[in-house]
């Protein structure tokens, strides 16, 4: 099918170029979304007649696109999902994940078809993700995908922890803390043994002063 573009689609044109594309490709996307006319005599005609208008529009929203730019571009936004121990998403991000994401944090502006994903994120990281603002105004944002906010802050510093090395930490924790109370029951033990020591001399001491004072009660009798 032979189309007139009425904006600038990555790949095909700029504005006012005509084109050819496949069918299904006009009918369920450039039509549709106002990219594109069809190039019969009347369109042509028609977008003769409109071109300058179009075009002061198209410079318009171009400018507004750039003043949105600096809001974003660079900016990095967390996503926290559960994973598997190999990093593996239990899901995906998506597109529409990205757009409520952006929408949460005040930019509700970008619609899921202005994300460009080449298939769904699906592991723990951080992704550049590019953000179409526009079609002549595009930008890229990067995605910190963790299971806690705690995670995300150490990939967004370059280190990534899996939770074998977690768990390994939270082990050697549980190592300290076991041999710690071993030697505090190991003094224990030892301090009542001392005591229990001490008690029996003491005990055996009385006992003979004991016997040595019936000893002479004995004699003096005699």
């Amino acid at each position: 099918m032979k189309i007139i573009l009425l904006e600038k689609v990555e790949k095909l044109g700029s504005l006012g170029d005509q084109v050819e594309v496949k069918n299904g490709y006009a009918r369920n996307y450039l039509l549709p979304t106002g990219k594109a006319l069809r190039a019969t005599e009347e369109n042509i005609k028609y977008f003769e007649e409109k071109a300058s208008d179009l075009k002061k529009k198209n410079d318009k929203d171009v400018k507004e696109a750039n003043k949105f730019l600096d809001k974003i571009t660079g900016k990095t936004f967390v996503v926290i999902r559960q994973a598997g121990e190999n990093g593996q998403l239990f899901g995906s991000v998506t597109t529409r994940d990205i757009a409520n994401l952006l929408k949460d944090n005040g930019i509700d502006q970008i619609k899921k078809n202005q994300v460009s994903l080449l298939e769904p994120i699906k592991a723990l990281g951080i992704v550049d993700v590019k953000v179409n603002l526009h079609a002549e105004v595009s930008t890229t944002i990067k995605i910190n995908i963790a299971r806690t906010e705690e995670e995300a802050e150490l990939q967004e510093r370059g280190k990534v922890v899996s939770l074998d090395e977690s768990q390994l930490d939270e082990d050697a924790v549980m190592d300290v803390f076991d041999e710690g109370v071993e030697a505090e029951l190991s003094e224990e033990v030892t301090d009542e043994a001392h005591d229990e020591s001490s008690e029996v001399n003491d005990n055996e001491g009385t006992d003979d002063g004991d016997a040595a004072v019936e000893e002479k009660k004995d004699e003096e009798k005699e």
